[in-house]
């Protein structure tokens, strides 16, 4: 299943909307994809460790983050609420 939730990078003074997009399929990886840095990567570990202790439990699936647009560096760990939601709703 697809699903689309938004968020914002600041860039200089202007802010810019990010767009995620999760889907879960079969398979066991996780990928992120649109020009992350190391902290957005590690998010996934932080997502999971969140929901378990929320009472939730991360899909054993293959998921597959899109972050667009793709030419904009996403840095810091401002990314992982939009994640987490993306993901429970998938």
């Amino acid at each position: 299943m697809l699903t689309k939730t938004y968020t914002c990078a600041v860039s200089g003074v202007d802010a810019l909307t990010i767009t995620i997009e999760v889907h879960i399929g079969s398979g066991n990886k996780y990928h992120i994809v649109g020009l992350p840095d190391n902290a957005v990567k590690e998010s996934l570990k932080r997502i999971e460790s969140a929901l378990q202790s929320s009472g939730y439990r991360m899909p054993r699936q293959k998921i597959v983050v899109n972050l667009s647009p793709a030419d904009i560096r996403k840095e810091g760990t401002a990314y992982d609420l939009p994640l987490a939601i993306g993901i429970l709703t998938s």
